[in-house]
C-alpha cells in the first residue's frame, strides 16, 4: 500500500481533517508542481483510496506537499462508480 500512501509527515503538518464516515476523508492535494487535485478519498491516516473520475492513481504520493479540504470536498461521498486502487 506504500505507493499510495501520502507521507505521514505531510498528513500531520495539515491534519487532522473532518470524516464522512469512520476514517475516511475527501480532501484536496497540491503536487509538488502547483498542480491540485480534488476529491480524493483519503483513509485514516494517509492511504490514498480513490480519486472521483480516476481509474488509476493520478499521482505520485511523493509530490504531495498540501494536503486540504474544501467546501466541495466535505460535501463528496464516494460512490459504487469509484474505482478503488490497491485491490
Amino acid at each position: 500500500m506504500a505507493k499510495y500512501e501520502i507521507p505521514l509527515e505531510v498528513i500531520n503538518r495539515f491534519g487532522p481533517f473532518e470524516e464522512f464516515h469512520q476514517d475516511g476523508s475527501m480532501v484536496s492535494v497540491e503536487l509538488s508542481n502547483g498542480k491540485i487535485i480534488n476529491k480524493v478519498l483519503l483513509i485514516y491516516p494517509n492511504a490514498v483510496f480513490a480519486v472521483q473520475g480516476e481509474d488509476k492513481m493520478p499521482f505520485d504520493v511523493k509530490d504531495v506537499v498540501t494536503v486540504f479540504q474544501t467546501t466541495d470536498d466535505l460535501a463528496t461521498r464516494s460512490s459504487s462508480d469509484w474505482v478503488f486502487f490497491g485491490k
